[in-house]
């Protein structure tokens, strides 16, 4: 019996009715299912084509798998078999003979055909299906591979394509048919995996060849296809394997996604790979389903697990499809006649060895963060108290009540929020979180650059890009002085821009146009593009408010660069509207708390007490804060790809050049303006303002190296040169972070500030609050300017030891004014007994630092 699920089929449908009703065959008899979109008349062309055909209309579009399992009732006893196909499939005139005679030949239970192109016969398409332990499905046969007879022995598979399969009419009715839960995606390799557990076999039979179009995504739309398919597969597997190997297997599967992802962002496929990270973070709530599904399989398992392990691949089907992958490309380049499918060019060789490079020149220099932790430097302090649960943060964040400062009725941070619910993904280990956060941080601004910077070049140029930004001594130095506002800003930034630019449709253009296009993205792409821009900026801004003033001073270089890009005003407007769009979000999003931002001091809520002028020259700004006499000036060489590209940048790229540019000379005018007293206002910290250059410098040089891999086919030309000039110029800036990896803590210093608060009593005897009074620069807490003293400030932590709440703005209140009177009583000589005023204020201890380890100057 041919069972024939038909979906709304085109002109090509009738080959495949004329390949049936050609079958020498003698005893074969059709039934065809109709989806309840399918029209009436491809039911009289069946009957036309097949006059004994069944017919059989079906309600809505439940699936082939479901659809198929009809047949069950359709046909009485168990005797012969069932043919299931496609409606895209036509069958050489012998190849139901050749299935059949071979299912009885080999006592098999499935049998399948050898699938060939169908608008290039020549072309294999499927020769059965490996799987490996974490099921997943690989082709035997190459990516445009020729048939050349070299597959054509019969042989075990673990898995067929359900575009055409011989199945035992007994053995489907044991089984019960396809997965019901399958509509599409996977029902191939769950019905087969149970067919092993029934210790039944599942061969292809190569003499028998069908043609298949196989163009399921371009006939019917479903969203989240790929996830649909991932998660399919990981209820398969956790379904069928035995309980003895259920950890193991889960394991797995959780570290092979992992590393999936890993591998996705650098060849350009973490969309794809995330999706099988997904599938697994979903066991949980599949677990009544997966449960359910073994009680239903647990009868027919009558051969040894191993047994059907033994039938999957060793490794892993990446690999396998990989090496074949590579395999087919060697080919490709030899063969005279080119390949039906264009085959996908990867990364060269030395792209993914320099991408492992950098992963591991990461792990080297935070070896001792990772394996020890990371030391309470700066605003490096602990997110939490240990004696805090998650529960007590919910509790502290929605009580209405805000314990920062000497607190206040008013919202809590909105970071409190966020916090407690990261709290249960580290299990409560704030410490833990602090280090994942500072390690990772290299990983995402690396990794952000890469996305961005693919509006400029291929994956070398990325790799560049991103190695650049991440070596940049910013998120060195941030470490190193523990500036977590820094850090965040770091990371973040090339994400935000990215999505930015999403937004507003740039993208790379391989034709290397005279002017850059703009293709906006549209529809439910749009919208996810706005709400990931959303999140990442209010998620910035709930942990470092100071970041608003940085995305705006952004979308202010950009602007100013629209003026002279070659780019379409439009996408110039969308790319500056969504920056400053997403800041009013951001805002949004984190009501309550950001009200009170709203007011005369919501500057000094953003940035505190500031930064004061050093008197800083040009070379100190272009320096990013390197302090070594030698270092200092080998990281000004990165400077040179971002002058000549903005002169010399051709055609599309200029537009890009010109955006780097801005984005370095107007950080670098607010800081000199700042250093010579031009501006009066707290200033932004100097890294956290050094971000967007060290992004601009790493643009600049992707620009660069973009060109020079353009003109290394053409005669060497006075723009190849200065492009060469700049990419030497900034592999030399690279030279600083040897130097940092060395200790394996990024230069972090020993015990400073923050770690000698946490030696204060605890308060056993009644909650305090601790004072610290100094250049705000050494504070480890949001800071407050002591107006009798310029250059002074003080910031104020509950019971000892800063936490994450003490380096967020507190509301002004009495008590601060009492404070600040107290402390200008103190810091003009007005009495001795300052004690006395601070006393009532619940104040026990005054904490003066001189000199913290992250600075080199006494203050």
């Amino acid at each position: 019996m041919a069972v024939l699920v038909v979906h709304e089929p085109g002109d090509w449908f009738a080959e495949s009715l004329a390949s049936l009703a050609m079958q020498d065959y003698p005893n074969l008899r059709v039934v065809a299912f109709l989806s309840g979109s399918t029209e009436s008349a491809i039911g009289d062309q069946i009957r036309t084509a097949l006059p004994s055909a069944l017919v059989r209309q079906v309600e809505a579009n439940p699936g082939f798998g479901p659809v198929a399992n009809q047949a069950m009732r359709v046909v009485e006893g168990t005797d012969g078999f069932f043919l299931f196909l496609h409606d895209d499939v036509a069958l050489q005139r012998d190849a139901v003979t050749s299935l059949v005679e071979e299912a009885f030949r080999s006592n098999a239970a499935v049998v399948g055909p050898k699938l060939v192109e169908w608008d290039a016969p020549t072309v294999l398409q499927h020769v059965g299906l490996d799987a490996d332990r974490t099921g997943r499905l690989v082709d035997v046969v190459d990516p445009g591979e020729r048939d050349q007879e070299q597959h054509d022995a019969v042989r075990d598979t673990f898995a067929l394509p359900s575009a055409c399969l011989l199945v035992r009419n007994d053995i489907f009715r044991t089984l019960g048919g396809f997965s019901p839960s399958i509509p599409f995606f996977g029902e191939e390799l769950e019905f087969c995996w149970r067919v092993h557990l029934l210790g039944a076999r599942v061969l292809v039979n190569p003499s028998a060849v069908a043609r298949h179009r196989g163009a399921f995504a371009a006939r019917m739309f479903l969203p989240s296809a790929d996830a649909r398919a991932a998660r399919h597969r990981v209820r398969t597997v956790l379904s069928c394997v035995s309980l003895s190997q259920m950890p193991v297997v889960v394991v797995r599967l959780l570290l092979q996604s992992l590393a999936e992802l890993v591998i996705g962002v650098f060849s350009g496929s973490a969309r794809n790979a995330l999706v099988g990270l997904r599938a697994v973070a979903a066991i949980p709530v599949d677990l009544s389903a997966i449960v359910a599904r073994r009680r239903t399989i647990a009868p027919f398992r009558r051969v040894p697990s191993r047994e059907v392990t033994a039938l999957q691949l060793r490794s892993t089907a990446q690999l396998a499809a990989f090496a074949r992958h590579r395999r087919a490309l060697r080919e490709q380049q030899t063969s005279e006649t080119p390949s039906l499918r264009p085959v996908a060019t990867s990364g060269s060789r030395t792209t993914v060895l320099l991408a492992l490079s950098l992963l591991a020149l990461v792990i080297v220099g935070s070896r001792q963060l990772i394996w020890g932790e990371v030391s309470p430097v700066g605003q490096f302090v602990a997110f939490a108290r240990d004696d805090v649960s998650m529960r007590d943060l919910v509790r502290q964040y929605l009580s209405g009540w805000s314990f920062g400062g000497f607190g206040a009725p008013t919202a809590s941070p909105t970071a409190l929020g966020a916090l407690a619910i990261a709290g249960v993904v580290a299990v409560g280990r704030f410490s833990g979180l602090l280090t994942f956060v500072v390690v990772g941080s290299f990983f995402v601004a690396a990794v952000g650059t890469w996305r961005l910077s693919g509006a400029i070049g291929d994956a070398r140029v990325r790799l560049l890009a991103a190695t650049l930004y991440a070596a940049s001594p910013v998120g060195i130095l941030a470490v190193r002085d523990g500036r977590r506002d820094a850090l965040i800003i770091w990371a973040l930034l090339p994400w935000i821009l990215d999505f930015a630019r999403r937004i507003a449709g740039l993208d790379r253009d391989p034709l290397d146009a005279v002017r850059e296009s703009s293709v906006r993205p549209t529809g439910a792409r749009r919208s996810q593009l706005a709400a990931s821009l959303l999140f990442v900026v209010s998620a910035m801004f709930a942990f470092a408010p100071v970041s608003a003033a940085v995305v705006a001073m952004v979308a202010v270089a950009l602007l100013v660069a629209a003026f002279f890009a070659s780019s379409p005003w439009r996408a110039n407007a969308w790319l500056v509207v969504s920056l400053a769009l997403s800041l009013l979000g951001a805002f949004t999003l984190n009501v309550p708390w950001a009200v009170q931002l709203i007011g005369a001091e919501w500057w000094r809520a953003l940035v505190g007490a500031g930064h004061p002028a050093t008197g800083a020259s040009l070379a100190d700004v272009l320096s990013l804060g390197v302090d070594n006499s030698v270092l200092r000036w080998i990281v000004v060489f990165a400077y040179v790809p971002v002058v000549l590209m903005a002169l010399v940048a051709p055609r599309a790229r200029n537009a890009w050049a010109l955006r780097s540019f801005a984005l370095v000379a107007l950080p670098v005018a607010l800081r000199l303006a700042h250093e010579r007293g031009l501006i009066t206002v707290p200033f932004v910290e100097p890294l956290a303002l050094a971000a967007p250059i060290a992004l601009g410098a790493a643009l600049a040089a992707a620009i660069a190296f973009s060109g020079f891999l353009a003109g290394r086919t053409r005669a060497l030309e006075w723009r190849q040169l200065f492009a060469t000039v700049s990419v030497a110029a900034a592999l030399i800036s690279l030279s600083p972070i040897a130097v940092s990896i060395l200790d394996g803590r990024w230069s972090q210093p020993p015990p400073t500030l923050s770690q000698l608060l946490t030696q204060l009593p605890d308060d056993s005897a009644g909650d305090y609050s601790v004072v610290t009074l100094g250049d705000p620069r050494l504070l480890s807490m949001w800071s407050r300017p002591v107006d009798a003293v310029p250059g002074l400030a003080y910031g104020i932590a509950s019971d000892g030891a800063p936490t994450l709440v003490t380096q967020l703005a507190s509301e002004r209140t009495l008590m601060n004014d009492a404070l600040d009177r107290a402390l200008q009583v103190a810091m003009t000589g007005e009495s001795l007994r300052a004690g006395r005023l601070l006393a009532p204020l619940g104040v026990r201890f005054v904490v003066v630092p001189l000199r913290d380890g992250t600075l080199h100057a006494r203050r």
